[in-house]
């Protein structure tokens, strides 16, 4: 005799249907969460593309100025949407239609780009080399003034002015100023300064007038439409400090971009203050910023800036005095635009 062993007892035939009953439920239920669930609206191109192109719609500031149909994009790109696209592909097609805004301040980022429009300057003479300032013009006499770089050549006083992302103090304005008390005049140049703060650019003008001066018009977008801003006339106090009034001159190139375009107009509605070199690059339109579902951001212009003139500067700033840098004058280690300047405020123009 077999022991340890329990006798197999046959389930009835109504629990042997609730059990089927209950396997069947299980697999519907199963099934139908297969069915309700949707695709994550994060990775879903079509949504992606949508809200791109949304924001763009209701916050870009210079559609009308540079005669875009924005809704022609949108008929000539979304219908390259598939759902089966990868990220890179989607973000190559969104970052083509976006680039139809040729606009420095519109990006799109993500963990492998950052689609950008760079032409603004690609197309246009360099018109600046630092190395040969450095080593002709400098010769390692200059100070480091927070992020002013000083030195004084000719007797005329020079400062190079790298990023306006860099700031500038108060203090470091005062000593700058003390060295040119005597001098015939002040160079400042942006040349290749890509831009940042604003703030930076309305502190350094403040000490070079005497008077609270118009230098623009800001406009603010206020809703959806192209045309819906709220204009802003926008002024330069004195600073109630140390001021220089004497004669300036603002050295530029189209790699001139963003605040330091907005620093040459404020720069260029001062009656003591010359131009010379290239038109600045432009990006006249502070950005706003996006954040997509699928984790890029988005950045467009949605500012636009005026001169007291009433002209865009979205284009860029033209220069009192257009000077370009030539091949022969840099093999003899000499800056065309700097020695023009240097020229101006010697009185040998």
């Amino acid at each position: 005799m077999v022991t340890g062993r329990k006798k197999f007892k046959p389930i009835s035939q109504k629990a042997a249907g609730s059990l089927v009953a209950g396997v069947a439920i299980l697999l519907m239920v199963a099934s139908c969460e297969k069915i309700l669930i949707q695709p994550d609206a994060s990775d879903d191109p079509a949504a992606i593309f949508e809200d791109i192109w949304t924001f763009t719609e209701k916050h870009y500031s210079f559609f009308e100025y540079k005669g875009i149909d924005w809704h022609d994009a949108y008929r000539r790109y979304r219908p390259r949407v598939r759902d089966d696209m990868g990220p890179v592909e989607l973000f190559d097609l969104c970052a083509a239609m976006l680039y139809e805004l040729k606009d420095g301040h519109v990006n799109l980022v993500s963990s492998f780009d950052r689609s950008r429009y760079w032409e603004w300057y690609l197309d246009s003479p360099d018109n600046f080399c630092y190395n040969l300032i450095e080593r002709n013009y400098f010769k390692g006499r200059q100070r480091y003034i927070g992020p002013l770089e000083f030195v004084k050549i000719a007797d005329v006083g020079y400062v190079y002015y790298e990023s306006f992302a860099n700031p500038v103090s108060d203090n470091n304005l005062d000593l700058v100023l003390a060295n040119i008390d005597q001098e015939k005049g002040l160079i400042i140049d942006v040349r290749s300064n890509g831009g940042g703060s604003t703030e930076n650019a309305r502190r350094i003008v403040s000490r070079f007038t005497d008077e609270k001066r118009l230098v623009g018009y800001n406009y603010v977008k206020t809703g959806p439409g192209y045309n819906d801003f709220r204009k802003q006339e926008i002024f330069i106090e004195p600073h109630d400090g140390q001021r220089y009034t004497g004669n300036i001159i603002l050295l530029t190139n189209r790699r001139s971009y963003s605040a330091t375009t907005y620093f040459t107009q404020y720069m260029k509605a001062l009656p003591n203050v010359t131009i010379i070199g290239d038109t600045t690059g432009g990006g006249g339109g502070m950005p706003a910023f996006h954040d997509l579902p699928n984790g890029w951001l988005l950045r467009v212009s949605s500012t636009r800036f005026y001169s007291p003139q009433n002209v865009n500067i979205e284009s860029g700033v033209d220069p009192h005095i257009r000077v370009d840098m030539t091949k022969e004058s840099m093999l003899e280690g000499k800056d065309d635009i700097l020695e023009r300047a240097i020229r101006q405020l010697n009185g040998r123009s």
